[in-house]
Order: structure tokens, then sequence, then C-alpha cells
């Protein structure tokens, strides 16, 4: 689909599953077509993975890494680009909590890791992998790109026909998210609070 096609679509063929295509305006969306490329060409579009108020996610081939990423791209208007930079500077706090304090030397060839490094929750917290701005026609963009993860709740909800999730997976991943929010705030730093 070329850019120039989003305003050709009309609200009566819109899904639930797609955003508002009146969205695609300056300081909103960036429009978006397979094989588009980003950031000096290292990561190309494959497809589109979902979208929310915030942001559309695409499904990318890192060329300089070899694997494929999730590509968030964020609205335009300075709202959106300062609460993505809000969440870019959380983000590198997870990082840096996870890296390992000291480098191996003569004296000391195997530090003990941090706590952080081997806290089982780490394994429950995203992977962001990179950031980057992008001028496109409705504006500059924050990119954030994340490792893939799997399926999202709301399409676990839709697979069980919207009659429950069997209590053994709720368990399980409750269990992954108080983990992975004990990781945020005991070694990160990171309190995890609704405003």
């Amino acid at each position: 689909m070329s850019h120039g096609s989003y305003s050709s679509y009309s609200a009566s063929i819109m899904t639930e599953d797609e955003e508002d295509w009146e969205d695609y305006v300056k300081g909103g969306y960036h429009p978006v077509k397979i094989g588009d490329v980003f950031s000096d060409g290292r990561y190309t579009v494959v497809r589109k993975l979902g979208w929310g108020h915030f942001s559309t996610v695409w499904l990318a081939r890192d060329s300089k890494q070899n694997r494929h990423v999730a590509l968030k791209i964020v609205k335009s208007a300075p709202r959106y680009t300062e609460t993505a930079l809000d969440e870019i500077k959380l983000l590198q706090r997870l990082i840096t909590s996870s890296t390992p304090p000291t480098a191996p030397t003569p004296s000391n060839p195997h530090p003990p890791p941090s706590p952080a490094h081997t806290h089982p929750g780490r394994s429950h917290v995203i992977q962001f992998l990179d950031h980057f701005r992008h001028k496109g026609p409705n504006g500059v963009h924050v990119c954030m790109v994340f490792e893939v993860l799997g399926e999202n709740l709301l399409g676990l909800i839709k697979r069980h026909q919207n009659k429950g999730v069997p209590m053994h997976l709720v368990r399980q991943i409750a269990k992954q998210i108080l983990v992975g929010l004990d990781y945020m705030h005991r070694c990160c730093g990171v309190i995890h609070t609704a405003t």
C-alpha cells in the first residue's frame, strides 16, 4: 500500500483490529508499508504486529544482528514524543541494571554476578535493543526496537473464545508478571505504578 492510499480507506471497511486512518496526519502515525527500511537501512519491515493509541508495531528484520525484531513507531506529536523518551529512559535503566557490574581482571577472574544479573525476573522483562528517530511525512517519530514476543493476553483470551483462560495459565502468567515486577523494583529501582 502506498503512502497516498491511506486516505482512500473509509471508516466502513475499518475493523477493530486496525488503527484509525484519520490518525495518519501531522503529529500522528507514520505511514509504513512492507519493505520500508529504517535507521539507515538496518531494519526492514516484514509485517504489522499491532497498534495502539500511542504507536504502531511492526515485525522487522535487523540486518546487522540477522534477527527479527519488533519495531515500535510512536506518533510524532510532542506529547507522544515526550512519553516515548520517558519510556526509553526506563528501558535503559533496565539494561544498565542487568549488565554485570565488573569485568573479569587478572586478580579477580570470576567476579560475582550482580543480583540483577541472576534474578529470575530478568527473563520476564522485555529486551530493549535500540532506539532512533525517523523523519516522515507526519513529523519526526521516536522509534524503539524490542525483542519479538509471543501472543498478547487479548489474543489468548480470544483463542479461548472469551470463555476464560484456564486457571493453570492464569497462575503461570500472574507469577511471571509478579517476578518480572519484583526484578524491576528490587534490582532496577523502577517502581511500576498507574497514574
